[in-house]
């Protein structure tokens, strides 16, 4: 085999739905397929070092802040902590990148894992068809936009697709180091599902996680976890997917009370601001939560919340889980 190829032959991922669990569960196992001997999570690194051009691993950045990197940490649980550090954050960027092993990182963890499959050389990846869509390039105003070529062949983009609990994805075939190959063009995404003909082993990048998680035979999870290229962490398939952590939930239910109380509110934290303003409900209309965000980093950011009718705890509920996803953006996934 030259390279990577698109396929039609979808059918091939069918054994991956029934052994996922429910997406509202939460659990490892509704990313990556449940009944692999072992399982580590993989953490993508923070590409944009304040200075330098060298990486910025999981561990420095617990470092700066003090934090214990956890076998269940979140990058925010080390990213955003407490109390603002003394020093600067040693990291530049929002954070890691979300859905997409880095790519060394794939390449390290392709060459560990074809050691333990019989087919090596027969994989099969799938890709989120919602990348490399179609885009419109920008003109000055009063020009029509112009479009970019699709990045994906017609035929492929027609072709059916690899149908899983709450995403549709596009199937290529390869070897296992085309885990990393470039399949979208002007894009360096890795594959968001990669696994052998023989179903040995299973990689797995949720769209939105900064990490991945590797599901396989007990001796390939602990080459993956004691290789110095690879940031990886044990992982079990009822863990949870996420957390946030005890001070982040403070803030997120003060301020929460504010707006309730007043309507505005502001949170000052260690890796940035948020300042949100609330219009209630009303019997002749739905309500609106207004959020801006000012980050460390330089990234300003906002999002405006359509509120349902209810009773003020369905409220509130609406409020902390929106002002929660807020905080944890200031610093990513």
């Amino acid at each position: 085999m030259n390279g990577p190829a698109w396929s039609a032959a979808v059918g091939e991922a069918d054994w991956i739905g029934p052994r996922l669990r429910p997406l509202d569960s939460g659990q490892v196992t509704s990313v990556v397929p449940a009944g692999f001997a072992a399982y580590a999570r993989v953490l993508h690194p923070a590409e944009e070092p304040l200075t330098g051009d060298r990486l910025v691993r999981w561990a420095e950045v617990a470092a700066w802040s003090g934090q214990p990197l956890r076998p269940d940490a979140q990058f925010h649980s080390i990213a955003l902590p407490p109390v603002r550090p003394s020093r600067p954050a040693p990291w530049a960027s929002q954070g890691p990148r979300q859905g997409s092993l880095y790519p060394p990182d794939a390449e390290a963890l392709a060459s560990l894992a074809r050691h333990w499959t019989a087919t090596p050389d027969r994989c099969w990846f799938c890709v989120w068809d919602g990348y490399g869509g179609p885009t419109v390039m920008l003109t000055p105003p009063g020009q029509p936009g112009r479009p970019l070529p699709d990045p994906l062949p017609a035929g492929v983009r027609s072709g059916p697709r690899v149908r899983l609990p709450g995403r549709e994805y596009l199937l290529y075939t390869g070897r296992a180091e085309d885990v990393a190959a470039p399949v979208l063009a002007g894009q360096d995404q890795t594959a968001n599902l990669c696994w052998p003909d023989d179903r040995a082993w299973c990689v797995a990048s949720a769209i939105d996680l900064g990490w991945s998680y590797v599901g396989g035979p007990a001796g390939l999870i602990e080459q993956v976890l004691a290789d110095h290229r690879i940031e990886a962490l044990p992982a079990s398939p009822d863990d949870p997917v996420s957390r946030v952590e005890d001070w982040v939930d403070a803030w997120a239910l003060a301020a929460t009370e504010q707006l309730m109380a007043v309507g505005t509110a502001i949170v000052d934290t260690s890796r940035g601001t948020i300042r949100a303003r609330l219009r209630r409900p009303s019997w002749h209309g739905a309500g609106q939560l207004e959020v801006g965000s000012t980050g460390d980093n330089g990234v300003s950011g906002g999002s405006s919340t359509r509120l349902s009718r209810g009773t003020d705890a369905d409220l509130r509920s609406e409020i902390y889980v929106r002002l929660t996803w807020e905080l944890i953006e200031l610093v990513g996934a």
